[in-house]
């Protein structure tokens, strides 16, 4: 009887026992679908909550992704528009064009013009009397050529005619082709404007180069009209409808020629756009003092894409998941049936390969984590050789383009002597210098030996102050020095030794440009086996994050397009190659002081060959 009464309390609701499983079997089987239908929305759950969470992350690295790009097609197309701009300030002081202006026969200086033009790799040269009337050109023997054609309605006229520099941007009114103007006024005597050198620079390449590299821009004017873009459909068209004065203006100015200049379809705020229906991240830059703003767009595709990628990988995880919880719940189910001691084995085997499981996932966990430092690593080094690069490209076409200048003026006929040859041959060593120094970038990119001569460090900081004697005297700076008597030789490379006097000297400049009454002060000095070299400024100082992160590579406080936050970490690497060191410090007033230290060779010392070990 007693046996009997412990039976029914296992039954639920006092029933049998047979009949109390049968009616936990029926409750278990009227649950399952209640269960599959809250599985199926936890999974879509999940599954949006990863899609908009790889989509805000996608968005994010879009976005810094775009500031950079912005940046570097921003440095492209301000090299482009000022790669001419000192052409016509040289041309309209050549003795020939001004000899020009009076209306007489050019046969010869049409010639020049067209010799120039082709070596300086422009649209066209010409030159216009004080009505505006082009009296010479270099396209005199084309069909669509400028001889005859009064240009005296363009805005670049009208500045140039007044003694400033007029830029412009138009389509042709002769040749119906668009084109970037600049011009400069020919003087015919003291203070006489007799006429007007202009150029035209096609821009077309650049908004190709945009197209073929599947990049998406636009470029516009002060007024909103996109003046370049990737997409030729967008080119002159308008981000908002022209009031009846803008198109009145832009009529007299004949800048468009006759394009309609109807609105873009395009809606949206700053950070995200909408042009024809489709949806772009968008970041914007302004383009140098022209008043231009330059819109990088990323279309939206490329982020959904991105998250519908992470929703597929967290599906596929889920399923395996799944899968695997499946196969351990029927593998768990049949190894029951076997007798307790195979179950405890079973059990036993599974724990092992579990441990073994995570000893592999945690190896692999630190495998990864170093492969990641070491990446970072590799990446910053080629992203500075990337930027290496390109900054030696860039900076070459202006210096080959400086050698022409100086090489034109050295010309037998150019007319220059005396003192304007002496300031010829002076620049001609300020560009060898600069192509020294571009040249110097280079070792961002592989590793050179390098040959070490010795050299007195007092004989760096007089040709570093004839260098930047033009810059100090501009910003108003009260300059000052006190070096040694006595020689301080070092092992090194005397020019990139310059190369870091000159860094450090510009960043006193920028550190000093709000001040009321700029100082400067150099002082050369040895200290026991050591020379030790200090600038000291009276700017404003650096804060705690500045002082520590000073040499960091592209790390600046100053504006985006204005610096790249590699002078110092440049200087810092020369230094290590010569076995020195950078210091940076408050002064206990106020501004800075920047100390570097050599070790001091004696007289006799030998020659070193030494590599770019530190890089």
């Amino acid at each position: 009887m007693r046996q009997d009464i412990m039976t029914d309390t296992h039954s639920p609701a006092g029933c049998p026992q047979g009949q109390g499983d049968e009616l936990d079997k029926a409750a278990r089987g009227r649950r399952r679908p209640v269960y599959l239908v809250l599985a199926l929305l936890a999974v879509a759950i999940v599954l949006g909550s990863v899609f908009w969470l790889a989509q805000q992350y996608a968005a994010a690295a879009e976005s810094r992704r775009a500031a950079d790009r912005l940046t570097l097609y921003l440095s492209t197309l301000v090299s482009a528009l000022e790669e001419h701009q000192h052409l016509p300030f040289i041309l309209a002081r050549d003795p020939l064009v001004i000899a020009g202006t009076d209306g007489s026969e050019n046969g010869e200086l049409n010639r020049r013009l067209e010799s120039f033009t082709d070596e300086a790799g422009v649209d066209a040269i010409y030159l216009m009397d004080q009505q505006g009337l082009t009296i010479a050109a270099s396209n005199w023997s084309e069909p669509k050529t400028f001889l005859g054609n009064n240009y005296g309605f363009r805005p670049y006229f009208k500045a140039a005619l007044t003694g400033l520099r007029g830029v412009f941007f138009a389509i042709g009114a002769t040749t119906q082709e668009p084109g970037y103007f600049i011009a400069e006024p020919v003087y015919g005597g003291p203070g006489r404007i007799a006429g007007v050198i202009a150029l035209k620079v096609d821009l077309t390449p650049l908004t190709r180069a945009w197209r073929e590299g599947g990049e998406t821009l636009l470029a516009v004017d002060p007024r909103g009209i996109a003046i370049l873009a990737s997409n030729p459909d967008w080119t002159y068209r308008t981000l908002s409808p022209l009031s009846d004065d803008v198109r009145q203006e832009i009529a007299a100015e004949r800048q468009f020629g006759n394009e309609p200049l109807e609105p873009l379809d395009i809606a949206g705020g700053p950070g995200e756009v909408t042009i024809d229906g489709v949806r772009y991240l968008q970041s914007v830059g302004p383009v140098g003092h022209l008043g231009w703003k330059l819109h990088y767009l990323t279309p939206f595709d490329r982020i959904n894409g991105q998250a519908r990628q992470a929703v597929l990988l967290t599906a596929a995880v889920l399923l395996l998941a799944s899968v695997a919880f499946l196969l351990v719940r029927t593998q768990r189910i049949r190894t029951a049936l076997f007798a307790s001691q195979q179950q405890r084995r079973g059990l036993q085997q599974l724990n092992r390969r579990l441990e073994a499981e995570i000893d592999e996932r945690r190896a692999a966990e630190r495998r990864l984590e170093l492969a990641q430092k070491e990446l970072q690593k590799v990446s910053k080094m080629a992203a500075l050789g990337q930027l290496s690069a390109s900054v030696t490209h860039e900076l070459g076409q202006p210096i080959a383009a400086m050698r022409n200048y100086l090489a034109t003026a050295e010309l037998p006929n150019s007319g220059i002597d005396g003192e304007a040859r002496e300031l010829v041959d002076h620049l001609n060593g300020i560009a060898a210098r600069m192509e020294h120094i571009t040249g110097q970038l280079r070792f961002f990119a592989r590793a050179e030996p390098k040959k070490l001569d010795r050299f007195d460090l007092r004989d760096v900081v007089a040709p570093v102050l004839e260098l930047m004697e033009p810059d100090l005297a501009a910003a108003g700076v009260e300059w000052s020095q006190e070096v040694d008597d006595d020689p301080l030789w070092v092992f090194g490379d005397a020019l990139r030794i310059e190369q870091v006097l000159v860094n450090l000297i510009r960043n006193a400049l920028d550190a000093v440009s709000d001040t009321e009454s700029p100082q400067i002060r150099l002082r050369l000095t040895r200290d026991g086996e050591m020379a030790r070299l200090s600038i000291t400024d009276n700017g404003t100082g650096m804060d705690g994050e500045v002082l520590a992160r000073a040499e960091d590579p592209f790390f600046t406080t100053k504006p985006s397009g204005t610096g790249m936050g590699l002078g110092l970490s440049i200087s810092a690497s020369i230094l290590k190659e010569h076995d020195g060191r950078m210091e940076i410090a408050n002064t206990p007033e106020v501004g800075a002081v920047f100390t570097i230290t050599l070790p001091v060779c004696d007289e006799t010392g030998d020659t070193q060959q030494v590599g770019d070990a530190s890089l």
